[in-house]
């Protein structure tokens, strides 16, 4: 649906219209359930737009997804997407790991490895308490910024600590200070 835009990955997530559910507490509550993207293979190849649309609070696992038309990222959580743990894959190609922005919050990205992609993260600011996070990953990157964007700073900065990262040059910022300040990352 989204083809011609050259926006998306071989997953992408909205959740633009809140529903009520009991998947979270029981009790009714517009506040949905975590959902678990695990164990999986992606591939930004070359350009197509989206493999899966992940908005009925389901989990993903041990699955391989191929992304051949355009390169965007991996995993996009797009447009207020909330409450992800993706986590334990393998994902190669795109312009960055981790997208979370027009509302999107609470995502979480940890022990994945990137291959060839063109930064860790870019993200819109968040509320605290309602923080994205990005942690304990490996990159491979084309570029040389681990990542930037508003939730950089702040009460609702985003979570980032240990990344091992390698660029072609040596050299990496993060959220524009060189070298990455973040905890553990080398």
């Amino acid at each position: 649906t989204c083809r011609e835009s050259g926006d998306h990955g071989p997953f992408n997530s909205w959740d633009r219209q809140p529903y009520l559910s009991l998947q979270r507490t029981g009790q009714p509550s517009v506040q949905m359930a975590w959902r678990e993207l695990s164990h999986n293979f992606f591939i930004d190849n070359y350009n197509l737009q989206e493999g899966v649309d992940n908005d009925d609070g389901s989990a993903y696992y041990h699955n391989f997804f191929i992304d051949n038309y355009n390169l965007q990222e991996g995993v996009d959580n797009d447009d207020g997407s909330a409450y992800y743990h993706t986590h334990d894959n393998f994902l190669v190609g795109g312009n960055r790991g981790l997208k979370s922005d027009y509302g999107g919050h609470d995502n979480f990205h940890y022990n994945n490895v990137y291959g060839y992609v063109g930064q860790g993260f870019g993200i819109c600011p968040q509320l605290p308490g309602h923080v994205d996070g990005f942690y304990n990953n490996t990159l491979v990157m084309t570029g040389t910024s681990v990542g930037g964007g508003e939730g950089c700073s702040g009460p609702g900065k985003t979570i980032v600590h240990d990344l091992k990262v390698y660029t072609p040059t040596g050299n990496a910022t993060e959220c524009g200070q060189s070298p990455p300040q973040s905890p553990g990352t080398t």
